[in-house]
């Protein structure tokens, strides 16, 4: 799920059009892993796979106009949302870069950021190493990213469906949502590429799921899904006929969710620290 290429292509297309939707899942975790990197006035800090830039825009409300912020994505069009939204601010920079190879100023930063956007390199080894030449020494990182599909109710109920009724097992192999599920896969990572007192602690919330206009809280959650995630993926060029019985699943599924007239499923991420 989700290459360098697809955040290049359909799914940054998709994630722009559905900022808000996508904020009630990613936002909890984002606000958490943005309380324990604590940014103080003054810092300059590298916001990593900025999206649209809603954490880009609180790291600059934090460090305010004495300090810098610098958001990376590789998405053409959540570039171009981020810098509609941020690029009257004079003290960021917004930049449409692959981080793995992007040539940042040496020890340039006092803090990483990202939020859910560590996950999708092609060679992490490389990235990460090219990231911390980029931090000051004993620089501040966090890192948001996913638990195990299992964990997270927002994926692993459309991946019913998406793997023919088996429950998600396993960790992720390459680049995707879930690579960084498992400790045993991203502390070498970032051991290897020089930053140590590496952390993770598990932060858990139910998320909103739904997007578009219709009343019915069922309907929107299952339209996000089919937009947005494995389901998405799996349904990409699907005869008619296989959507409307994806649908028809999604919804028996989703129904069983509703609260305060919302889906509401619980998700689960790492909060990631460590130092350069």
């Amino acid at each position: 799920m989700a290459s360098r290429e697809d955040w290049i292509g359909r799914t940054g297309l998709e994630w722009s059009r559905r900022g808000s939707a996508l904020e009630t899942l990613l936002g909890p975790a984002g606000h958490e892993g943005l309380r324990v990197l604590s940014a103080q006035p003054g810092e300059t800090i590298l916001d990593l796979g900025c999206g649209a830039g809603p954490s880009t825009h609180a790291l600059a409300g934090t460090v305010t106009a004495s300090g810098r912020v610098l958001g990376v994505d590789v998405s053409p069009d959540l570039i171009q949302q981020a810098r509609e939204a941020l690029g009257a601010l004079g003290h960021v920079d917004i930049v449409e870069a692959d981080a793995q190879n992007h040539d940042f100023e040496s020890d340039g930063f006092d803090a990483l950021f990202s939020r859910f956007g560590s996950m999708f390199f092609d060679e992490p080894a490389i990235a990460f190493a090219n990231l911390h030449r980029a931090m000051r020494p004993g620089g501040r990182a966090v890192f948001v990213a996913w638990r195990e599909a299992v964990r997270n109710q927002w994926a692993s109920v459309p991946m019913t469906f998406a793997t023919d009724g088996a429950a998600p097992q396993g960790p992720q192999a390459g680049p995707g949502p879930f690579a960084w599920a498992d400790p045993g896969v991203f502390r070498p990572v970032l051991t290897s590429s020089g930053f140590k007192e590496i952390e993770a602690e598990p932060f858990e919330f139910m998320a909103e799921i739904g997007d578009g206009t219709s009343p019915d809280p069922v309907e929107r959650a299952a339209e996000f899904m089919f937009r947005i995630g494995p389901l998405a993926a799996r349904l990409k060029g699907a005869p008619d006929s296989a959507k409307q019985e994806a649908r028809a699943f999604l919804k028996r599924r989703l129904a069983r969710h509703v609260q305060d007239g919302a889906v509401r499923l619980l998700a689960s991420a790492w909060i990631i620290t460590a130092r350069a």
